[in-house]
């Protein structure tokens, strides 16, 4: 699916010049760079938009007044101004090193029509016009700023234009009299057409960029809090909160992941501009949804590999994939019970104290026809690591077993088990989303750690639950990485024909695409 051409001129220029940022910032988690590739395909689809505005442009009407010596003073006016057609011919879109993006066209051509009428005390004339104007130059400089929060605004630095010839044809009775008077004429019409050009180039970036730099990448916690406060139908809290939030600038660039978590796309810096690239960071940090209390370690660096093939590059580091990691961890998201219930029917092993005579001979004496259970918990939140071409994550398991007595909440502990594996994982990109999948990269591996069974073959334990992961736990866990999380992008831009690589020396996780 391809953006909206707003859309990707947007998206394109949204990282340009960003005024007023933190110095001392930590490491981004996100580097997004836009090439002089993206930079031509937004000057493309951004040309068309602003030719699209500048023929908008509601001329005013206007009048003056001449002397001719037969008749003393006489008064004119021109009215119902029409743009017919505007060219913009030449365009050129560049960044340009600690200034920011800077728009450029020449040779542009207008042609304008309208009414136009002479009175005189006793007497008045009227008749059309044909303007023609040629070598129309304007020259902007777009910046980007940030906000206490970490969003981005946008305004117009600078705007100029020249006009470099008008030629005006006026027809009807007496348009000899106006004609007289032509260069006066041009000139206030070339006064009138300078200040509106601009006015409208800044208009296209308020009214078009300004809202569109809302949508990257969420709404905020506070906004978010209000829409669940009013789902909630607590009517008076409601429009408290409601009001909060329109009346202030609330939080970060957040986006919502799911119940557990968000991540915060928040800017960390200034961005990084030379006649080449444009690199800006982002925070790229997960948060728990009950606080905001950082992740045990910190951002590693980013380089980038000097490469320009791709209109637009992500480097993503293992950061932004190990926040998420640690506050699911430690909202016990990763912990989980293995019941008999959760077993497949057609599963040759089942939870149950009788099934197990190789594994634990004497379970089924000392606990008869009982169901078993196991409680599995990460030691700590596991970590991906970047080799080339790799991602892998190597977690450290807990798990306990306890045998269920019939009809009763008791639970016997029996003994309890050191699990460690490799995991290799695979990221892809959705459009728009970050998504995942994981695989084994080893088998499970057993420790017994504690026992209060005499004798546990923990081989053949360690062939259940490696069963059971392959069946059970892998298929869960990947259906919660398929839904992965959003790339920050504003809403209806995506990104197409990506390629994803995996680097080990700059501890980045790269994607490059078009839109």
């Amino acid at each position: 699916m391809m953006a909206r051409p707003h859309c990707v001129v947007v998206v394109l220029l949204l990282l340009a010049v960003v005024s007023g940022l933190e110095e001392g910032a930590s490491n981004p988690g996100f580097v997004a760079r836009i090439t002089r590739k993206g930079l031509e395909y937004a000057r493309q689809y951004g040309v068309a938009i602003l030719k699209k505005e500048l023929s908008t442009i509601e001329l005013p009407d206007f009048s003056g007044s001449f002397k001719v010596s037969w008749i003393k003073i006489m008064s004119y006016e021109f009215y119902r101004l029409k743009i017919h057609d505007f060219e913009l011919r030449n365009s050129d879109l560049r960044l340009c090193p600690r200034q920011g993006v800077r728009a450029s066209l020449s040779n542009n051509y207008v042609s304008v029509s309208g009414n136009w009428k002479i009175k005189k005390a006793f007497f008045s004339f009227d008749g059309t016009f044909d303007m023609k104007v040629d070598d129309i130059c304007i020259s902007a400089f777009l910046n980007l700023g940030k906000d206490q929060s970490g969003r981005l605004t946008a305004s117009m630095a600078h705007c100029n234009n020249s006009i470099g010839h008008i030629s005006i044809d006026i027809s009807g009775k007496l348009s000899w009299i106006l004609n007289l008077f032509h260069e006066r004429i041009e000139n206030k019409f070339k006064n009138i057409l300078e200040q509106k050009i601009c006015e409208m180039v800044e208009k296209a970036t308020t009214s078009h960029l300004e809202p569109y730099l809302q949508t990257l990448p969420g709404n905020s916690p506070c906004e978010r809090r209000a829409l669940q406060l009013c789902s909630a139908q607590h009517t008076q809290l409601c429009l408290t909160t409601l009001f909060i939030t329109l009346s202030l600038s609330c939080s970060t660039v957040i986006s919502m992941i799911d119940q557990v978590a968000s991540i915060d796309y928040s800017l960390i810096g200034a961005p990084q501009v030379n006649s080449q690239v444009l690199d800006t960071p982002f925070k790229g940090e997960f948060f728990g949804q009950n606080g905001h209390s950082r992740a045990p370690f910190e951002a590693p660096p980013i380089r980038l590999p000097e490469k320009h093939d791709y209109m637009v590059y992500f480097a993503i580091s293992e950061y932004v994939f190990n926040t998420a990691s640690w506050v699911y961890h430690q909202a016990g998201y990763m912990n989980f019970t293995i019941q008999n219930q959760h077993i497949s029917p057609d599963s040759p092993i089942h939870l149950h104290t009788s099934s197990f005579p190789a594994l634990v001979p004497q379970l089924a004496r000392m606990y008869p026809n009982m169901e078993l259970e196991l409680e599995m918990s990460p030691e700590s939140a596991p970590l991906l690591m970047f080799t080339p071409g790799n991602v892998t994550l190597m977690p450290a398991i807990d798990v306990q077993a306890f045998a269920l007595k019939p009809n009763s909440s008791d639970r016997k502990p029996l003994f309890q088990l050191r699990v460690t594996t490799s995991i290799s994982a695979t990221i892809n990109v959705s459009s728009d989303r970050i998504v995942g999948s994981v695989t084994p990269g080893s088998k499970l591996k057993l420790e017994l750690k504690h026992s209060n069974i005499n004798f546990i073959d923990v081989e053949l334990m360690e062939v259940i639950l490696n069963y059971y992961a392959l069946h059970t736990i892998y298929p869960s866990l990947n259906a919660k990485l398929e839904e992965g999380f959003p790339l920050p992008l504003p809403v209806d831009t995506y990104l197409n024909s990506s390629e994803l690589q995996v680097h080990e020396v700059s501890e980045t996780w790269g994607l490059g695409g078009e839109f």
